[in-house]
C-alpha cells in the first residue's frame, strides 16, 4: 500500500528538498506527466480494438489536468500529480508480482516515481499547499491542510484504476452502471474537494461503496496492440478511496455529536 511505501519516498524527498532546485524538479515532474498524456493520447488514437478510446482519452486527460496544475502551481496540484503517481506505482508493484518481472512494467513505475518524488518535501510544499493566499481564503490551518492534501492525493490516486474499470470494454452482465457512477462521484468529488466543499468528501466516499458493491475484485486486462497488463478492476481503486474518506470521517462525527 502506499502508506506503507510513502516512508521510505519520503526520506528519499526530505534528501532531494534540502538540495533545492524545487524548479528543476517541478520541470521533471510536469516532464513525466506531458509523457503519459501524450502516450495515452497516442493510444487512444491508434488502438484498434472498438472501446478503448474513451478510457484512454480519460487518462490522458487527468494526466494533462495534472500537468497544468503542477506548471501553473495551483495549490492542489502537487496533490493531484502525486496521487497519479502513486497510482502508476501501486499498478507496476501489483502487476509484477501477480506477473513476474516485466522492463515496461519497471519503467512505468519509474515513470510514475518520477512525479512523486521530485514534488515531495517541504521545499516543494512552501510552492503549493502552503501559500497563504488559499489557507486565508479557506480558514485553513495546518491540520486542514494535511487531511484535505491525504484525501486529495488519494481520490486522485483511485482515478486512473476507475476510469479503466468505468469506460473499458465489458462483457453482458458486468454492470457498467456501477462503474459510472462511482466514475462520476470521485470526479465530482475532486471538484468539490478543491472547492472546499463538504459534500466533496462525502461524494468519495460514496463513491468507494459503490466501488465495494461491484464485486469483481482484482480483475485484470490487456491494453490491445500493446500487450500491457492494466488493473481495471476496483480492488485498487477501493483501497485509495477508502483511504480517501478516512481523515474526514471523525471530524464529521465529532460535529454531528456537537449539533445532536
Amino acid at each position: 500500500m502506499p502508506l506503507n511505501l510513502s516512508s521510505t519516498a519520503g526520506a528519499l524527498s526530505e534528501k532531494l528538498g534540502a538540495l533545492g532546485f524545487e524548479r528543476v524538479r517541478r520541470a521533471i515532474a510536469a516532464l513525466s506527466l506531458s509523457f503519459f498524456a501524450i502516450v495515452f493520447l497516442f493510444i487512444a488514437l491508434t488502438v484498434p480494438v472498438p472501446g478503448w478510446q474513451a478510457p484512454f482519452v480519460a487518462l490522458a486527460a487527468c494526466y494533462l489536468v495534472a500537468f497544468f496544475a503542477v506548471v501553473a502551481e495551483w495549490f492542489w496540484g502537487r496533490w493531484f500529480a502525486t496521487g497519479l503517481g502513486w497510482s502508476g506505482i501501486m499498478v507496476a508493484i501489483v502487476a509484477i508480482s501477480n506477473l513476474g518481472w516485466d522492463p515496461g512494467l519497471v519503467i512505468y513505475g519509474l515513470f510514475h516515481a518520477a512525479i512523486v518524488l521530485p514534488l515531495a518535501g517541504k521545499s516543494m510544499a512552501a510552492r503549493y499547499d502552503l501559500q497563504e493566499g488559499w489557507r486565508q481564503r479557506y480558514k485553513m490551518d495546518d491540520f486542514g491542510v494535511a487531511r484535505l492534501r491525504k484525501t486529495i492525493t488519494r481520490s486522485a490516486a483511485s482515478l486512473p484504476s476507475v476510469i479503466l474499470w468505468a469506460l473499458a470494454p465489458k462483457e453482458p452482465g458486468q454492470g457498467m452502471l456501477l462503474s459510472l457512477v462511482a466514475l462520476a462521484l470521485v470526479a465530482t468529488g475532486l471538484g468539490g474537494l478543491v472547492r472546499m466543499r463538504t459534500w466533496g468528501w462525502m461524494a468519495v466516499g460514496s463513491a468507494a461503496v459503490v466501488t465495494l458493491l461491484s464485486g469483481g475484485l482484482l480483475a485484470s486486462t490487456t491494453i490491445p496492440a500493446v500487450g500491457f497488463p492494466a488493473l481495471a478492476g476496483p480492488d485498487l481503486a477501493v483501497c485509495f478511496l477508502v483511504a480517501a474518506a478516512i481523515p474526514f470521517v471523525l471530524p464529521a462525527v465529532r460535529f454531528v455529536r456537537s449539533r445532536a
